[in-house]
């Protein structure tokens, strides 16, 4: 039923991905971007994009956003603004997020969900959270099991290089960079007020992830927790925009498990490192593996890379393409969000569906 009117909310590492995609996708029409900067303000959405001009100019204005009435908001901000999130889906606006790594909502505590959800009715608006890892790869596995009779559990490993995302302030957060904890840390659970423990930021959403696929699998979770270990690098680490002095924390794994009948049905364990020199022997394949469990037994390897295909993208590294992958998760849900019944839903709800008018034609863009 498009063309769907849609505002892009903040152009960052993702954001100004999603808002390159919305300004060549047929079926959006992009129609304000609202951005933190003020240097940013006035500038054509074209530009912040790395795209021609677009006649759109941002916007730190959100009344002004409003006025619009658009269809939809591609939210991506670093945090949930729940009040501006309010006033969109209030406004009748659907919207689809990636801040936080929300994605069910029903780890982040103090009525965040049930807030969402009410402003969201009233308005006869949907809100979904979706991205990546919390997101896409979760969906992934979870739809796997649609292929087997029985399931006894389901384990999505997430392998990554990081030395791709300049992002010092976050990895120093994880502990990067920082002397060893001694030993595994765990079980971490989330506090009622949503907050996740010391070094573990986005801890509610990656919790998200184990609702999210036992929920595709009926099921429900008596209880959730998580495991950190560390490992120390060898070498001095230089990465330009951080340094990683040899002794010091430079991987990290990170285990959640969520449990039904008495035992782990669903984990996700994440393993992120920064050298490749190291203290252990973790020596896991880049990307994602997927093991359930059943019948028949499903063992999927999937990688996640830049395209072989001469000027068809200027990512350099696999963490920038991931970058993509989140954004388009979000932009590609767009159609489907704006179809939804109102109220609060999950990747999950949404129909099957896979990047519509993106296919290239030869010497052209998408069509």
């Amino acid at each position: 039923m498009g063309p769907y009117r849609v505002v892009q909310w903040a152009t960052g590492k993702v954001g100004r991905r999603a808002l390159a995609a919305i300004i060549d996708h047929p079926e959006l029409d992009l129609v304000g971007v609202y951005v933190h900067s003020s240097d940013k303000v006035g500038v054509d959405a074209g530009q912040l994009a790395g795209t021609a001009d677009t006649g759109i100019l941002a916007t730190n204005d959100v009344a002004e956003l409003l006025a619009h009435r658009p269809h939809c908001v591609s939210f991506m901000a670093a945090e949930l603004d729940v009040e501006v999130l309010e006033a969109f889906l209030r406004n009748g606006t659907n919207v689809v997020t990636t801040s936080n790594g929300y994605l069910t909502g029903t780890n982040f505590g103090g009525g965040l969900r049930e807030r969402l959800d009410a402003a969201a009715r009233e308005g006869g608006a949907t809100f979904m959270g979706t991205g990546f890892d919390p997101g896409f790869a979760n969906l992934l596995a979870g739809m796997l099991t649609g292929a087997c009779r029985r399931v006894h559990s389901v384990k999505l490993v997430e392998t990554l290089d990081c030395t791709g995302y300049p992002n010092p302030g976050v990895w120093r957060s994880l502990g990067f960079g920082q002397p060893l904890r001694a030993g595994p840390m765990g079980p971490l659970s989330i506090a009622p007020d949503g907050k996740p423990p010391p070094f573990a930021p986005d801890l509610p959403g990656f919790f998200d992830t184990l609702d999210l696929v036992a929920d595709m699998l009926a099921v429900e979770l008596e209880h959730k927790e998580a495991f950190i270990e560390s490992a120390a690098t060898l070498i001095d680490v230089d990465l330009g925009w951080m340094q990683i002095p040899a002794g010091t924390m430079a991987a990290v794994t990170r285990t959640y498990l969520g449990y039904a009948h008495g035992r782990s049905i669903v984990e996700l364990r994440v393993r992120w490192t920064m050298s490749r020199s190291l203290d252990c022997d973790w020596a896991d394949p880049e990307g994602y593996w997927i093991e359930i469990e059943g019948e028949p037994r499903v063992e999927a390897a999937v990688s996640f890379l830049p395209p072989m295909t001469l000027g068809m993208s200027d990512e350099p590294d696999v963490m920038s393409v991931l970058l993509v992958g989140t954004a388009m998760a979000a932009v590609n849900a767009v159609p489907f969000v704006c179809e939804a019944a109102p109220g609060h839903t999950t990747p999950s709800k949404l129909p099957i569906f896979g990047a519509r008018h993106m296919i290239l034609s030869e010497g052209s863009g998408a069509q």
